[in-house]
């Protein structure tokens, strides 16, 4: 029974540790997706998403990055799909990117 004990909390700490790690290599990827220095992004909030978005079976498991209020013209809520493994698989609005690159040329 102390065996069984034992392997459920080693298998939990490297579950630990495989989540964080994902974790940060997703925290990175928004960090790259909203460029350098970043906007003002308003209140974080991050979830870890299973069977999320219309197909489950393409993306079952995925970070949500959600801010707001941002200071990103006409984009007031940010939300940021990330996989595990840091793509970046869905952001809304769906044209983020652009609305980041117009932000930057503003000089803010």
């Amino acid at each position: 029974m102390a065996r069984l004990f034992w392997l459920i909390l080693v298998l939990a700490f490297v579950a630990a540790l495989l989540a964080g790690a994902s974790w940060a290599i997703a925290y990175n990827s928004v960090g790259n997706l909203l460029g350098a220095p970043p906007p003002k992004m308003g209140t974080q909030s991050t979830h870890l998403v299973w069977n999320g978005l219309e197909d489950p079976e393409k993306h079952p498991l995925m970070w949500r990055f959600a801010f707001g209020p941002t200071v990103i013209p006409g984009a007031i809520r940010v939300t940021i799909y990330v996989g595990p493994s840091g793509e970046v698989i869905r952001t809304e609005p769906t044209d983020l990117q652009a609305r980041l690159v117009a932000f930057h040329r503003t000089g803010y």
